[in-house]
This record gives structure tokens, sequence and C-alpha cells, in this order.
């Protein structure tokens, strides 16, 4: 990347979207059962002043298992409803996926099929696309982190893996044991299929996995991508994506010019650029020249250039 690029984009906004809330749950995750450990080792509760329904210590080890349990129930659905939302927020950044991707990033029936394509086909048609841009265990372990979602919070005992993700998973064995610690996968499937709670360390590979999954094909897609084209796909999506496109567009770009352009660098910084030293070669980037050059607008031809209508306040307006 030349040395007077001053903004390089790095990370998608799906890509925050779906390490905020994967890093949040994980993080509350470790906090409830630290908490649940503590109180099952004797320590005196604290009631939360607000607790309106009564409440006692779980008194069988069955019950500090279900509470444990709950946390991990938890913990997938996040995990499971941030990757779907990642997908979803990658095919509303115009050019960012390819177009023939829309419905099947969105979960939608195509022509001619019989069911909306779940969560793991998702994946794997964004990963078959993209080809090389993800190990293939990462998609595998996210067909299994879905089916035991449903199995464990839905109770969906049917829900199962194909033949073919199994021999898979299995094939990839040795480079999930390197990648995650010593994790046998053959031991990850047998608690499954028990219809066991996954383990602290089953979670922990399936959502490492789903992490990395997510952080390769942003990585792929953003080096695909041109740094103005790029630029104002990202500007479209914030300002369309906003609670008030209209609202959202006067504030940016009220003043116009490099005024306006620094409140799209500001913006920008917020979702996915930055100013290391220490950028990735390949991604798109932008010098603050062309930053002003291009997204140095009037409201008027902001408004214009991205199909959002602003009322007509008088004369000239």
């Amino acid at each position: 990347m030349p040395a007077q690029a001053s903004l390089c984009f790095e990370q998608s906004p799906a890509l925050i979207a779906f390490r905020t809330a994967a890093g949040d749950a994980n993080r509350l995750l470790n906090t409830l059962l630290v908490a649940v450990e503590t109180l099952h080792g004797g320590v005196t509760p604290v009631r939360p002043a607000d607790l309106a329904v009564p409440w006692s210590l779980p008194t069988t080890n069955q019950e500090w298992l279900d509470t444990r349990n709950f946390a991990l129930r938890g913990t997938m659905v996040v995990l499971v409803d941030a990757l779907d939302r990642y997908l979803k927020i990658l095919s509303r950044i115009p050019g960012l996926t390819a177009p023939d991707l829309d419905d099947r990033l969105n979960g939608r029936k195509a022509a001619g099929e019989d069911h909306r394509p779940t969560l793991p086909e998702r994946v794997a048609s964004l990963g078959s696309h993209y080809k090389d841009a993800v190990h293939p265990s990462y998609v595998l372990a996210v067909s299994l982190l879905v089916a035991w979602r449903n199995r464990f919070v839905h109770l969906e005992h049917r829900a199962n893996l194909s033949r073919t993700e199994r021999q898979q998973l299995l094939q990839h064995a040795d480079f999930l044991k390197d990648e995650f610690a010593g994790v046998v996968i053959a031991d990850v499937i047998a608690r499954f299929d028990a219809g066991a709670p996954p383990t602290l360390v089953d979670l922990s590979t399936l959502l490492t996995a789903t992490h990395r999954l997510v952080r390769d094909i942003d990585a792929h897609l953003l080096h695909l991508q041109g740094g103005k084209d790029y630029a104002l796909a990202l500007m479209r999506y914030l300002l369309q994506s906003s609670p008030d496109p209209v609202a959202t567009l006067e504030t940016i770009f009220f003043n116009g010019g490099s005024r306006a352009a620094g409140r799209v660098l500001a913006l920008f910084l917020e979702n996915g650029a930055n100013h290391s030293p220490n950028r990735t070669a390949s991604a798109p980037w932008l010098s603050r020249k062309q930053l002003d050059n291009v997204l140095g607008l009037s409201r008027n031809k902001a408004a214009a250039l991205f199909a959002i209508q602003r009322p007509k306040t008088g004369p000239g307006q």
C-alpha cells in the first residue's frame, strides 16, 4: 500500500457487529460461570435490589447443572444470531459480495428450492463462491454449532450432521487439533451424538472457529474492493441503515467540502477503517485528499448520490 494512504479499511461493519456480539457473549458466559461456581462453593449470595420474585440457592447437583447449561444455551443462541446478522449486513453493503448471493445470504428461498437455506447452507454458499478464502473445517464447525444449538436449545432431537459433514470434520482432525489446543474432534462429535451439552472446550472451539471463518471471509471480501468504490458503498450502507437516514445525511453533509469529508472520516473510523501504520497491504485505502474529493459533498449532491429524499423546505433548499 502506498505510503501516503491515510485511511485503510481492514474490517467491515458486519465483522464489527459479529465481534461485538460474540465477544460480549463469551465474556458474559465466563462471568456467569464464575458466579455459579462461586455460589456453589458456599459464598453468601447477594440478591439484586430489584429482584421481585422468590429465589433460593439450587439444592441439587442437577439444579446447579441446569443453571450452568442455561448460560451455555444463551451463548450458543447469541453466537448463531450474530453469524446470521453478519451474513445479512454483508449483503447490504453494495458490491461487497456477489449480487447472486443476496437471496442466499438473507435466507430467502430461491425459485425451485423446497426450503429456505439454513444458516450452515448460507455459510457454505459463501465459502464455495469465494474458494480458498476460509478453511473448510471452519464451515463444518458452523454446521456442528447450529445442529448442537438446535438440539440443546430448541430440543430438536433430530437435528444432525450429514454423513459427509461428519467424514469431512474427521478428515480435518489433525488440523483442528493443532489449531485448537489439542481438541479431539471425534470426542466432540461423540458428545453431540450422545445428546450431551457442549463442554466449555467444545463451545470455545466452535466459537473460535466461527470467529476465524468470519474474520477470513471478511478480509477476503475487503481485499477485492477498491478504496473509492468501497468508501462510497460503505457510506451508502451507513446512511441507509441509520435510524433516520435524512437526519444522518444532514448532520454529515451540512457544510459540504472538507468539513463533510471530516465527518465521514470520523464515521469510517468507527466502522472498520484505521490510521494504523501496520496496515494490511492489500486492504482498500484512500488518502485524505481522495476522501475529500469523493465524499466532500453538499447535502443536495449527497442526497442525489445515495438516493435519499430530502424534504423541500423552501426555495433553493
